[in-house]
């Protein structure tokens, strides 16, 4: 019985060191799929309206477009170990994405794309947003100084609101 006991505690801790090993592999295999996963997400991008905006702006008021970061370059940047994150200032996934490279080839080139498109989008809102700014400034120094009415002072800030209202350009 002794002998036979030692065999049988043997083998059974032989299978619970491969079910270790196996349950390890797993995790393991498991923790690169949430990585890809969570990875693939960090720059979701612009959503569907985002994208019409940016589109519409690029055509109807290309003097207001802001190109901070070249779409083209940040996708091909994405080929390198974190090449794309890193050019659209996402330093975090960036250097994630080096860690897991070769892998990271498969949604750093999107992430890169998408940041960049982020950037310019919100970049080129915000130059929108000074423009208005500044007109609206002026007129209101204008009716400061008597130059206006209130009425036209209403009238002229709402054509400007209009003029620089991304809804209508949709």
């Amino acid at each position: 019985m002794g002998l036979s006991f030692i065999i049988l505690t043997k083998m059974s801790l032989q299978s619970i060191d491969c079910e270790n090993l196996f349950l390890r592999l797993v995790m393991k295999k498991l923790a690169v799929v949430f990585l890809v996963v969570f990875l693939s997400s960090c720059v979701s991008g612009l959503n569907g309206n985002q994208e019409r905006k940016l589109v519409a702006i690029k055509q109807a008021m290309p003097e207001h477009y802001q190109e901070e970061k070249n779409v083209g370059l940040a996708a091909a940047l994405g080929l390198l170990p974190g090449g794309g994150s890193l050019y659209t200032k996402n330093y975090v996934v960036g250097v994630v994405d080096l860690l897991l490279w070769p892998m990271s080839v498969l949604w750093d080139p999107i992430n890169g794309l998408n940041g960049a498109k982020e950037i310019n989008y919100y970049s080129s809102k915000s130059a929108i947003n000074r423009q208005k700014n500044k007109e609206i400034d002026e007129l209101q120094e204008q009716l400061v100084n008597n130059k206006i009415t209130e009425k036209q002072f209403t009238i002229r800030q709402l054509k400007i609101s209009r003029k620089y209202n991304l809804d209508n350009l949709l």
